[in-house]
């Protein structure tokens, strides 16, 4: 029966293999100067289940579905074949009958025991067989700081016996993808694909799989560069030159499932036998043969990976051939993922909760980047490490991307990297308000937003390229023949000096006049064999402090109502680190521009159809084939919003603008009733699975909300300018169209009174007038506004928000609903002159809606989440805490909450989720996303005690692994509820990891450590600084100490001697500060607060620790 435990650092699962199937994944850490893979695992044979480069369209081993790999990977992946001598016997003869195979799927021999050992960075696995007398151990992980690609995998055969074994092992991967064979075309083609395949580089024991030239049917035809290798080595640091033609391993068994060949041929013999490398699917296979005294082993140590130079690979196989090697870049691994985690250290009265906040932080920054900064002061640049969008075995649908490079970074999508980015500022404040005014400037002109996030390039203008040539010749000159790979490739062998100084300033300035990465400088100079006098990463701080860098985005798959609704947060969380600088965040000249894509909404006259006699709002979005030829641009393409209508410069402005121009075009999106935004785009919200409401002009009070949010923080910065001067005096520069939409949008609220239908249509007419305005882009005139003059119309939209959240409460009983569509309860086909249906771009008759009826769905945990994050007092918050626990969101058995009441009655029209099962995926289930989120706003509007009361059943590390399913350190996307049919599944996480969970849980953790404000500015303008943490008294240890990394730098232990809580009636609080400083000074302050001078030396990271004394 499985068994789990947590045994630091690492997850044990006992019998794994007997175990509820999951998939999970290594991280893909290679460091900075390291080239990172993919790698997915599941707790089945020998777990590695696919592994590749950059994405699913290089693999080597083949990416599948979390369902077939399942099924597949005994056969399929790593595989170890062991025939073992009878000694007993005068002969001792090595026989097919005694064949053994560790970790296989067939029915376990009595007493064989296997276990999974999962860490941050690595992945083990062990069986052990007392009928043979044998253990069996892998080892898995990435290796780092190279310039090649590699998963290192370590198995050790360890005789436990009492007699000696004679044995001979054979160890590897039935099948290995050469490189350039794309894994969707093999799945399809893979028959086809064995014409271009082929291993070379025999002669030297490494080979190198790599197709012989491009695959696609088209004319011009390429070779392949690079290959994927496979290096085996021994316990003596001998190379061993693999088997590659499967055939030589299993013979006729084309199953794979039996080592034919292996079992009938001695190993010597078997390794003589002629390789067919060509037109045929290859192998990696490592052989040996050895006799092992009771106590000895035998070792096999291999490499798989990608290489970009086959040569530099030869050069350095006598340095990688050495098991103490393995040991370095293994230790170097975990260190990797330590260090990175430390910025969330913790210790509590439970190390399993410890461990799942250091998981936590690594899998939220896997999905949001670990920021890195290059530079410093104004000129600083900061670049997100080692990001990527989640697709995974369970995530088949994503395609993910992490680039092969140094300094590597990866895609991801507008809301998953914005919400994974909230806290960095908090971990590293340094980051300051680069994301803030990032998100901000993706956000476009007419409110919507790109999908696809690529990353970050930089490029140097041509007016700073005698500056950066001048750079590169002051660190070169001088330098020494290259050495390493640019030696080894024969590589401007012979330059000296100045010379060589000027070649390399040249080839990096040609580099660097285009757009260009980090990654692809360090590169270079890595190739070219630059050892600099200085830190290169300082090197590359000055050379990027001389290019702008360039925010690369694209259109993707359409435009959700709810992306635009997590740029607040990224305010709040700055203001949280730096009150005293929002004047300079909000009006700073030029911090922002507008994203500008070719894919533009269409009015209602061209979305309102009829199908079947019902109006419904269908194909919403369109290509403007018109934009993209006047502006020279692609339908993904990164595009800015530009004066002179697309042809001038581009226009930059304020956030404060920004704010408000966000506003305008999302109040002009209520709904006929004024209670949620429109769905007017094609998409909906966060639940995906809602993806029939547009359809049904379908509409979100999620994001109603988050818009009162962001008018009450607009209304409530110009109250507090107000309070410091005449607000007739500041003004604010609008482009002239949004001026005029301003002023349409305010009339439009303003003139209608109580009647929504009439003001909805207004404000439509209004938002399509200035759609066609911008179409191409501004016409660069700005329009003054006065701050007195913003503050009025703000007071009207919020005036207008509350009376539709109450008229949106009333329809949902107290409960607030979180979608509503709506029938056209009168309506009028248009017809053209001889009184035919007129029949719009979608192919269907159009229709104009003269009358709504509006009807709530039901019941979603959305709706009240973002209703708690306006609520103005505890009480309201209470009072929202109770209805959503007396209602069906509440799951009785699990004690946690699910995303909905139940679906049954609503029609398969409102999206996929309705043909879900009940329990599973977005339908009925808790989705740890959401479910966090609850959690997050019960801590943040004052219900801490309700807070602990949902977190030991609520929160992962707390909850049962047997039931899990899964490593309790890790997350899931969601957990399958009592309400699906299938019992086995109640409790069980599926979809490992990279979710919006772990923003939510940083958030969490941040406001139980520290509070929610860390520094604030007091009555009097002065900075403070104040530790106001919500703990429960269990989570100290025995010693009343909790400790954690404040941020991401200093070192703060609480003690607090009787354990008491730090909330509710005699809490403990924070009553004296002793602190060190980085420079050895101690310091004590009375009270749990710094101010002024003391308070900017914590934030600047002078501060090394705090021991705060609690009573």
């Amino acid at each position: 029966m499985p068994t789990y435990s947590y045994e630091a650092p690492f997850f044990v699962i006992e019998d794994y293999d007997r175990a509820a199937p999951f998939s999970s994944f290594l991280p893909g850490l290679a460091g900075r100067k390291g080239i990172p893979l993919w790698t997915f695992y599941v707790n089945r044979g020998q777990a590695i289940a696919g592994f590749g480069i950059r994405d699913k369209n290089s693999p080597i081993m083949e990416f599948s579905p979390a369902s077939i790999s399942y099924k597949n990977v005994s056969a399929g992946g790593f595989r170890t074949f062991v025939k073992i001598a009878d000694t007993t016997s005068s002969s001792s003869r090595l026989s097919a009958s005694s064949v053994y195979e560790p970790f296989h799927s067939f029915a376990a021999e009595p007493g064989v025991k296997r276990t999974l050992k999962i860490g941050r960075n690595e992945l083990s696995l062990e069986e052990e067989n007392p009928a043979l007398g044998l253990v069996f151990r892998v080892v898995y992980f990435q290796v780092p700081g190279e310039d090649f690609a590699a998963l290192a995998r370590q198995i050790e055969i360890v005789n436990t016996g009492a007699r000696p074994v004679e044995l001979e092992a054979l160890d590897g991967l039935p099948e290995i993808l050469p490189y350039g064979t794309e894994n969707a075309a093999y799945k399809e083609m893979g028959n086809l694909l064995r014409s271009w395949m082929d291993v070379f580089n025999l002669e030297n024991g490494i080979p190198f799989y790599k197709l012989r030239s491009s695959t696609h049917d088209e004319a011009e035809v390429t070779e392949i560069a690079g290959g994927h290798f496979y290096l085996s080595f021994g316990g003596d640091g001998e190379l061993i030159a693999p088997l590659v033609d499967a055939q030589t391993v299993f013979g006729g068994n084309t199953s794979l499932l039996y080592p034919e060949r292996f079992a009938e041929t001695p190993l010597a013999e078997l390794f003589r036998l002629p390789q067919v490398t060509a037109n045929k699917v290859p192998c990696g296979f490592t052989g040996k043969a050895a006799r092992l005294e009771p106590g000895g082993s035998l070792r096999l140590h291999t490499l798989i990976g990608h290489a970009g130079d086959l040569g530099s690979l030869n050069q350095q196989k006598e340095r990688l051939a050495s098991a103490g090697y393995l040991v370095r870049k293994r230790e170097e691994a975990s260190r990797l993922a330590d260090v990175l985690t430390d910025r969330m250290a913790t210790s509590t009265s439970s190390p399993l909760f410890d461990a799942y906040c250091r998981q936590s932080y690594l899998d939220n920054l896997l999905r949001g980047g670990s920021p890195a900064v290059f530079g410093q002061g104004k000129e600083a640049k900061v670049y997100h490490l080692f990001s990527r969008k989640h697709g995974d075995l369970e995530r088949d649908y994503n395609f993910f991307s992490i680039a092969p490079e140094f300094y590597s970074q990866g895609n991801g999508n507008f809301r998953d990297m914005n919400q994974n980015r909230r806290s960095d500022v908090f971990f590293h404040p340094e980051v300051g308000a680069f994301n803030v005014y990032m998100f901000f400037s993706l956000i476009q002109a007419d409110g919507f937003n790109p999908l696809q996030v690529k990353g970050s390039t930089f490029i140097v203008p041509p007016d700073r390229m005698e500056e950066l040539k001048a750079l590169i010749r002051s660190k070169t000159a001088g330098m020494e023949e290259p050495s390493g790979p640019a030696k080894e490739a024969g590589e401007r062998t012979g330059e000296h000096g100045e010379e060589l100084a000027e070649a390399l300033a040249e080839e990096l300035a040609a580099l660097c006049a285009k757009p260009f990465t980090p990654g692809g400088v360090a590169h270079l100079l890595y190739d070219r064999g630059v050892r600099m006098a200085e830190a290169e990463e300082e090197f590359l701080g000055r050379l990027l402090a001389l290019s702008e860098q360039r925010i690369e985005a694209g259109f993707g798959e359409g435009y959700w109502i709810d992306h635009w609704t997590y740029n607040l947060d990224l305010i709040e969380s700055y203001r949280a680190v730096y009150p005293d600088r929002m004047e300079e965040l909000l009006h700073a000249p030029g911090t922002c521009l507008f994203f500008d894509s070719p894919v533009g909404v269409l009015p209602r006259s061209e979305k309102t159809v009829l199908k079947d006699g019902k109006v419904r709002q269908y194909g919403a979005t369109w290509t403007d084939k018109e934009k993209m030829n006047r502006l020279g641009i692609g339908r993904d393409d990164t595009n800015w919003l530009r004066t002179d209508h697309g042809r001038g410069e581009l226009y930059r402005t304020d956030l404060f603008v920004k704010l408000v121009a966000l506003s305008l075009c999302k109040m002009a999106s209520l709904d006929p009733c004024g209670m949620g935004i429109e769905m007017e785009a094609g998409k909906p919200g966060w639940n995906d699975a809602m993806n029939g409401l547009p359809g049904l002009f379908g509409s979100g009070m999620g994001e109603t909300f988050e818009l009162k949010r962001i008018v009450r923080f607009v209304a409530e910065w110009l109250e507090t300018l107000r309070r410091k001067e005449r607000l007739e005096q500041r003004t604010a520069l609008l482009p002239e169209e949004l001026y005029g939409f301003l002023a349409a949008v305010n009339e439009a609220i303003a003139s209608s009174g109580e009647d929504d239908f009439a003001c909805w249509s207004r404000l439509a007419e209004a938002r399509e007038r200035y759609r066609e305005k911008i179409r191409f882009g501004i016409g660069g005139a700005e329009r003054e506004i006065t701050f007195a003059d913003l503050l009025g119309v703000f007071r009207r939209f919020m005036q207008k928000l509350d009376r539709g959240i109450a008229k949106a409460t009333a329809a949902g009983n107290g409960l607030v609903p979180t979608y509503f569509v709506y029938e056209a309860a009168a309506f009028e086909p248009e017809l053209d002159a001889e009184g035919r249906p007129v029949i719009g771009g979608y192919g269907l008759p159009k229709a104009v809606v003269t009358a709504f009826r509006a009807e709530p769905l039901p019941a979603f945990l959305e709706g009240p989440v973002h209703a708690l994050k306006t609520v103005e007092s505890a009480e309201e918050a209470a009072a929202i805490y109770d209805a959503v626990r007396c209602s069906g969101l509440y799951d009785e058995k699990l004690r946690m909450y699910k995303t909905s009441v139940p679906l049954d009655g609503q029609p398969m029209e409102i999206g996929r989720i309705r043909a879900f099962t009940a329990g599973w995926l977005e339908r009925e289930s808790v989705f740890l996303h959401m479910s966090y989120k609850y959690l997050l706003e019960l801590l943040k509007s004052g219900l801490t005690d309700r807070f602990y009361k949902e977190f030991r059943h609520g929160l992962i590390p707390f909850l049962d692994p047997a039931v899990y399913g899964r490593s309790t350190l890790e997350n899931s996307s969601f957990l399958a509820t009592s309400v699906n049919p299938d019992p086995a599944v109640h409790g069980r996480g599926y979809v490992a990891r990279l979710s919006g969970s772990t923003a939510e849980f940083l958030s969490m953790w941040i406001a139980m450590m520290a509070g929610r404000e860390l520094f604030r500015l007091s009555d009097d303008g002065e900075l403070t600084f104040r530790l106001e943490p919500a703990l429960p008294g269990w989570l100290f240890d025995g010693q009343g100490e909790i400790k954690f990394r404040l941020l991401g730098q200093v070192e703060v232990t609480y003690r607090n001697g009787r354990r008491a809580d730090t909330f509710g009636a005699g809490a403990a609080r924070v009553r004296r500060m002793t602190l060190t400083g980085r420079d050895g000074s101690v310091w004590t302050t009375e009270g749990g607060a710094l101010t002024g001078d003391d308070a900017r030396r914590l934030r600047e990271g002078a501060v090394a620790a705090i021991v705060a004394e609690l009573e």
